[in-house]
C-alpha cells in the first residue's frame, strides 16, 4: 500500500496536481487523498482506476512504477 500510495504522490507532483485538485477530480476529500498517499488506506480497483485516469496513467503503470528507480534515471 505504501509504494502505491507513494507512486500515487510521485506522479501527482509530476503533473503539478495539488492534493486538493487530485481530490476534487476522483471525488474525494483531500484529507482522504492525504492518508491514500501515506498508505494508510486499502484502496479498491475502482478508486486505483478513477486515480490513474485523473493522473492520465495506466493503473498498470501506477502499481508497477518503482519509484526510487524511476528517480535515478
Amino acid at each position: 500500500m505504501k509504494k502505491l500510495g507513494r507512486n500515487i504522490r510521485a506522479i501527482r507532483e509530476m503533473r503539478n496536481l495539488t492534493q486538493k485538485a487530485l481530490a476534487e477530480a476522483i471525488g474525494y476529500s483531500q484529507r482522504h487523498v492525504s492518508r491514500i498517499e501515506k498508505g494508510e488506506i486499502p484502496l479498491k480497483e475502482e478508486c486505483i482506476q478513477s486515480i490513474s485516469d485523473a493522473l492520465e496513467v495506466s493503473s498498470q503503470k501506477l502499481i508497477d512504477l518503482d519509484y526510487d528507480s524511476f528517480l535515478k534515471k
